[in-house]
C-alpha cells in the first residue's frame, strides 16, 4: 500500500526550521523504496490536486509515495484562470490531468494565465460511451443533431473545434475512453485485458469536464452515458470536486433494461457542504435513437435542452 505524507510550506522563520528539523527526521525514518512527488503552482493561478488522497497542493507540497506507485494529479484553474502547461515529471502532458508512475523523487509543475474576460454562459453536451465500444456509436446522433461534428476529448485534451447546435443552442463533446489503457502500454509494453476501474473512469470524465470548462468557463453541462460510460458519470458525481456543479444532469442509457423501468429514476444526491441534486434519468435507449434521446433530454430538464 501506497506511503502519504503532505506538507505545505510555513510562513515564519521559526516554522521553516521547525519544518527543517522535522523534514530531517523525517529522512531519516523514510522506508526503503520511498519517493517523494513535490507538486507545485508557478505564479498562482490555481491548484494541484492529488488522488486518490483529496489533497490540493498550493502554491506547493510534497508527497510521499511507495516505488512505482501511479499518481493522479489534476491542475485545477481558480476562477478567471486556464492551464497554460505542465512543467517537470508532467511536461509532456497536454490536458488537465497527469498521471504518472513515481520511479524516484521528482517534482511537477503547474503554470496557469489569466483566461479571456469574456465568458459567455455556455450549455454543453458531453456524450459518453459504454466500455468496449468506440466514440462513434455516437455518430448517428451527431450527424442529427450536430451536423456531423462533435469534437472528442482524450485525457481532457479537446481534439478539435468546437460544434454547436444553432436551434439548442448547444456544444457536444463526447470523451474517447482509453487514456489509463494507453498510459500503462507505454509504461509496461503490454496492457493486460482487464477493465478498468470506475474510479479511473470517473477520473476520465472529471478530465473531460475541465477540458471544456477550459474553453467555456461559464458551462453548464448535461452528461449522456451509455453502459459503464453512465457507471463512470456517476463515479465523478460522487465525488466533492468543484466542477461538479457545472453539472445539471444525467442520462444514462440502458439498453437492457426492463419495459416497464420508469422514465425518471430518481435523484443522484452528490457529497456538498450545502447538498444539491442532479437529475437522472434512466432511458432504453441506443446512441442512434435521436428523437428518442431528445424527448428524454426535454424531459430531464426541458429548460436546459429546449430553451432559447
Amino acid at each position: 500500500m501506497s506511503l502519504f505524507r503532505y506538507f505545505c510550506p510555513a510562513g515564519t522563520a521559526l516554522k521553516r526550521y521547525a519544518l527543517l528539523i522535522g523534514w530531517s527526521f523525517w529522512l531519516a525514518v523514510l522506508p526503503v523504496g520511498a519517493f517523494t512527488l513535490t507538486a507545485q503552482v508557478t505564479d498562482g493561478g490555481g491548484r494541484i490536486a492529488a488522488l486518490p488522497h483529496g489533497i490540493d497542493c498550493a502554491p506547493y507540497c510534497t508527497i510521499e509515495t511507495s516505488a512505482k506507485a501511479m499518481a493522479h494529479l489534476f491542475a485545477i484553474p481558480d476562477k478567471g484562470y486556464r492551464l497554460q502547461g505542465w512543467e517537470g515529471g508532467c511536461a509532456d502532458t497536454l490536458g488537465p490531468l497527469c498521471t504518472l508512475k513515481v520511479m524516484g523523487n521528482s517534482t511537477v509543475v503547474a503554470r496557469f494565465v489569466k483566461a479571456p474576460t469574456s465568458q459567455k454562459p455556455a450549455k454543453v453536451l458531453l456524450l459518453l460511451h459504454g466500455e468496449g465500444v468506440k466514440h462513434t456509436v455516437w455518430n448517428e446522433f451527431v450527424k442529427q443533431r450536430f451536423n456531423n461534428r462533435c469534437p472528442v476529448i482524450y485525457g481532457g485534451v479537446v481534439l478539435g473545434d468546437d460544434a454547436f447546435d444553432p436551434d439548442n443552442k448547444v456544444y457536444c463533446y463526447r470523451i474517447a475512453f482509453g487514456y489509463y489503457d494507453m498510459l500503462n502500454l507505454s509504461m509496461t509494453g503490454h496492457n493486460p485485458p482487464k477493465p478498468p476501474s470506475s474510479t479511473r473512469l470517473g477520473y476520465e470524465v472529471r478530465a473531460a469536464v475541465l477540458g471544456v470548462l477550459d474553453r467555456h468557463p461559464n458551462a453548464s453541462l448535461t452528461l449522456v452515458g451509455q453502459a459503464r460510460g453512465a457507471v463512470a458519470a456517476q463515479a465523478f458525481l460522487q465525488t466533492d470536486c468543484e466542477e461538479r456543479k457545472h453539472i445539471v444532469g444525467l442520462l444514462a442509457l440502458e439498453q437492457n433494461a426492463p419495459n416497464n423501468t420508469p422514465a425518471l429514476t430518481g435523484l443522484l444526491r452528490t457529497a456538498s457542504a450545502s447538498p444539491r441534486h442532479t437529475a437522472t434519468l434512466t432511458l432504453k435507449a441506443t446512441p442512434e435513437e435521436d428523437a428518442q434521446l431528445s424527448a428524454a433530454l426535454a424531459q430531464l430538464n426541458q429548460s436546459w435542452w429546449l430553451g432559447r
